[in-house]
């Protein structure tokens, strides 16, 4: 029994203790949001103003003391600011004939940030809400512009004894004679609702942007080509006027003809020709190092004239000559995403990350026998559905304030699956992979 006494009595305090912590979870918070705002002149000295009411009460200052005392607390234990003593500073602001608290105009933060040798004021105002809470809207206000670079919001509990976060108390009405009543009955009058207080606007930090990117794309990635029948029907003999528009043997003889059904007919890291990728993206950085991007773009891809080898069902590879730039042409649409790992710079932001997409392709071979409306007859024109995979690497150049240079190294797949218009048996796939080098302007938002 007296073990059992014992645990509950330490769960009730540390239910309290964690209670109480809460409480001034809204402080933290405080602090934590202002920080992180004001990246760009940490290590360096602020001052934080009492605060004071937003409907300008009178006789309530206590509140915006606490308030202030308290996070000035927080962002010293914190390590990034020196914080200017309170006596300090209310010397200051007396002999500047400035108000001990509220908002400060452009020519006081000024005033201040010479006379202290401040880099920025944390100052703002207070709303009185329901249930005894007051809401805090803070700023960070940068003395030598006077441009609040920084913003928060939070609503804690007022839980001290002092001036009350109350509006100015009524007079008591004294006890008057009684009266006989109207004999017409009057509609009472209601009182205006309370205006909402108004939320802070969202402020965002040095480092975090959105863009919008126009590039072009250069570079000759590698195709392969498969044709794969698992009812070991492809047609191949000694013309030209066969199932793939090719000629075995050499030379090339329109008789005695010599036909043979393959299961695959296979060519590796064959040189392409053509443009691309042409593209537009639109991403963004947070405030830390991850960024993201959504890209559309346009490629355009044929089979070079080269000699090269081929394989047959898989046997070992044998001599193979394109005569034709025009055997096999690719037009894709692509639409991919990445994800973004960067290192903000104050003019270069280097980033590398890893993206995923899919791609709408069309398909041409103009001497390759296919189905077109029910019949086998050349050319093929079909649709193939791709997958792709990149992994990017490049830098992003401020040469404006909303422009950028875009300089980007990738390496990219496109993996496209088809069947010659619906052949039976029929599962052929083009592949183009390699490194492409693509530049263009990036507008940032």
């Amino acid at each position: 029994m007296k073990n059992t006494m014992k645990a509950i009595f330490s769960a009730l305090l540390f239910l309290g203790f964690n209670a109480g912590a809460y409480a001034l979870d809204g402080y933290q918070q405080l602090a934590n949001e202002i920080s992180e705002a004001g990246t760009s002149i940490q290590g360096k000295k602020i001052a934080i103003i009492p605060f004071s009411y937003a409907d300008g009460r009178a006789g309530a200052t206590k509140d915006g003391s606490v308030i202030s005392e308290r996070l000035t607390i927080k962002m010293i234990n914190m390590h990034k600011f020196e914080i200017i003593e309170r006596s300090v500073l209310d010397k200051v602001m007396t002999e500047l004939k400035l108000q001990s608290s509220g908002m400060i105009d452009a020519s006081s933060a000024q005033q201040l940030g010479k006379v202290l040798g401040v880099e920025a004021i944390v100052t703002g105002t207070l709303v009185e809400t329901s249930g005894g809470q007051i809401e805090i809207n803070a700023r960070l206000i940068k003395t030598e512009t006077a441009q609040a670079i920084g913003a928060s919001q939070v609503t804690v509990d007022k839980n001290w004894i002092g001036d009350a976060a109350t509006a100015p108390q009524q007079q008591p009405v004294q006890q008057q004679a009684y009266q006989q009543p109207p004999a017409a009955y009057q509609q009472p009058v209601q009182a205006a609702p309370a205006a909402a207080p108004v939320r802070a606007a969202y402020v965002r930090g040095k480092n975090e942007y959105g863009f919008f990117d126009i590039f072009m794309g250069f570079g000759s990635p590698t195709m392969n080509l498969e044709f794969s029948n698992t009812n070991a029907n492809i047609t191949l003999n000694n013309s030209y006027n066969n199932d793939l528009g090719i000629c075995v043997g050499n030379p090339c003889l329109v008789t005695p003809t010599i036909t043979k059904d393959y299961r695959t007919v296979t060519w590796e890291k064959l040189k392409t020709e053509g443009v691309g990728p042409i593209a537009f993206r639109i991403g963004g950085f947070g405030k830390q190092a991850l960024g993201g991007d959504l890209e559309m773009s346009y490629e355009k891809r044929n089979i070079a004239a080269q000699d090269t080898t081929w394989s047959l069902n898989g046997a070992a590879p044998t001599d193979f000559k394109f005569n034709t730039n025009d055997y096999a042409t690719v037009k894709t649409f692509g639409i991919s995403g990445d994800l973004l790992i960067r290192h903000a710079g104050e003019k270069v932001d280097p980033y590398f990350g890893i993206g995923l997409g899919m791609s709408l392709n069309s398909i041409e071979l103009p001497y390759v026998k296919g189905f077109t409306d029910g019949t086998f007859v050349k050319p093929t024109n079909d649709f193939g559905l791709g997958l792709m995979f990149r992994i990017p690497v490049g830098m992003r150049i401020r040469i404006a304030d909303k422009t950028q240079l875009v300089a980007e190294l990738r390496y990219e797949l496109n993996s496209i699956s088809f069947d010659r218009g619906g052949v039976s048996g029929e599962s052929d796939t083009i592949t183009l992979s390699g490194v492409k080098f693509l530049v263009g302007m990036g507008f940032n938002f």
